[in-house]
């Protein structure tokens, strides 16, 4: 027997006993079976076996889209791999910061390499232009396309083709080594690249950022905060703006930090709005620092849930803009033995008011969706005020060099936030 008709016996197989198991539950799923295997034998162009699986796949997700859940995604094989990354907060990489800069747009290395990074040791430097990744040519390449190009797996090499300033293109080969992505950030760099947390202005706040809820999320914090509870910080201003979530379990155990014992903080609900699961505090060591909680139009999900745990519960201050309104559960679902992920939604969260922020398709900007500012806590941005301040924040997220002072800018949210928790400690 031939390797392809096994695979696909073992695949026929995989399927008749799933319809098997379900088929007096669901008759459609004996169809779906019969249908696959139907194309795959008849049809006149053979089909290669993961293009059906991926466009089985994404057609039935693509129902639930239509149907208003717009966060159900399918992520084949070349797609899983980056998402997965970013969950993990690891990946193979060179440990570079890379972005297309000029006109024409060059990739080019902004800020130094990661310290001890395959990057520094080859000896590239903040300003120089990569012209080739692997001999193929990056004029043209999207920062979508960068990517998955400069990460792979761990141990394999990766030869670029560097430009410092007016000098010849010089090839350089490095060999990818696991790269940590944090999650948890500062209010600046300094030198060598650790993060300053403490306000230059008022060290007695924090400005603790979270870029997305991941799987070290939560460790990162846990080491920040008793470090800087013993710099003398009195404050805290938690930042989740532009923050599109993550995974439930760490937003969960971040609100633990902050609440007394048996606090609720989230309650998860299935199909009939039949309670799932019910998360409550066990009694966190930071409950009496004032907190504000900076969010914007993009904070969505497990951003959502924390801002509107501390709101409900009088124990931080929103400050920023209204939230995006996500308020359903995904859950990841492994496919090909891990190789593809079904993201689908099962679950909607309920905030301790008992309220459901999720805003759908035909919700109008009145609406009660989103979690909203407290009273006098509302900062306004047009998206060209958001995109200059998120890009002088990504400026300033790179560490200067020896001498160099951080790049300066003003944050109106920021500002807001801090004039409110001075207010608190000043009482």
């Amino acid at each position: 027997m031939s390797r392809r008709n096994l695979a696909l016996l073992f695949i026929a197989i995989g399927i008749s006993l799933l319809c098997y198991g379900r088929g007096e539950q669901n008759p459609f799923a004996r169809i779906v079976g019969l249908g696959y295997q139907e194309i795959d034998r008849q049809a006149l162009e053979e089909p290669p076996d993961d293009e059906l699986l991926t466009g089985a796949m994404r057609g039935m997700v693509d129902v639930l889209n239509k149907r208003g859940d717009e966060h159900s995604v399918y992520f084949d094989a070349q797609a899983a791999k980056p998402f997965l990354a970013e969950m993990q907060q690891e990946f193979g990489g060179v440990g570079v910061r890379l972005r297309m800069l000029g006109e024409p747009a060059k990739l080019t290395v902004v800020g130094p390499p990661e310290p001890g990074a395959p990057a520094e040791r080859a000896g590239l430097r903040a300003g120089d232009t990569i012209v080739e990744i692997n001999g193929e040519a990056t004029a043209g390449l999207s920062m979508e396309d960068v990517l998955p190009k400069m990460r792979g797996q761990v141990g394999e090499a990766l030869t670029l083709l560097v430009q410092s300033g007016a000098d010849a293109p010089r090839p350089i080969t490095m060999v990818r080594e696991t790269i940590e992505l944090p999650s948890v950030l500062g209010d600046r760099r300094l030198v060598g690249g650790a993060w300053e947390y403490r306000l230059e202005d008022e060290p007695r706040i924090a400005l603790v950022r979270i870029a997305t809820f991941g799987a070290k999320t939560v460790d990162e914090l846990r080491t920040v905060l008793p470090r800087l509870e013993g710099l003398g910080v009195e404050a805290l201003v938690l930042d989740l703006r532009e923050n599109a979530g993550g995974a439930l379990d760490a937003a969960v155990d971040i609100c633990d930090f902050f609440l007394p014992k048996g606090a609720l903080i989230v309650e998860t609900r299935g199909r009939d709005a039949e309670v799932q699961d019910r998360y409550t505090a066990t009694g966190g060591d930071f409950q009496n620092w004032p907190l504000a909680v900076v969010v914007d139009r993009n904070s969505a999900s497990a951003s959502e849930i924390v801002a509107a745990c501390l709101q409900d519960h009088n124990r931080a201050a929103v400050v920023g803009e209204r939230t995006f309104g996500k308020g359903t559960v995904q859950q990841l679902i492994s496919v090909v033995a891990g190789r593809s992920v079904l993201k689908l939604t099962t679950a909607s969260y309920w905030r301790p008011s008992g309220k459901n922020i999720h805003r759908r398709r035909d919700d109008k900007p009145e609406g009660d969706w989103g979690v909203k500012p407290d009273d006098g806590l509302y900062v306004s941005l047009t998206e060209e005020e958001l995109a200059k301040l998120n890009e002088l924040r990504s400026e300033r997220d790179v560490p200067p060099a020896e001498g160099e002072t951080p790049v300066e800018y003003r944050d109106p949210v920021l500002e807001l936030a801090v004039k409110h928790l001075r207010g608190k400690l000043d009482k």
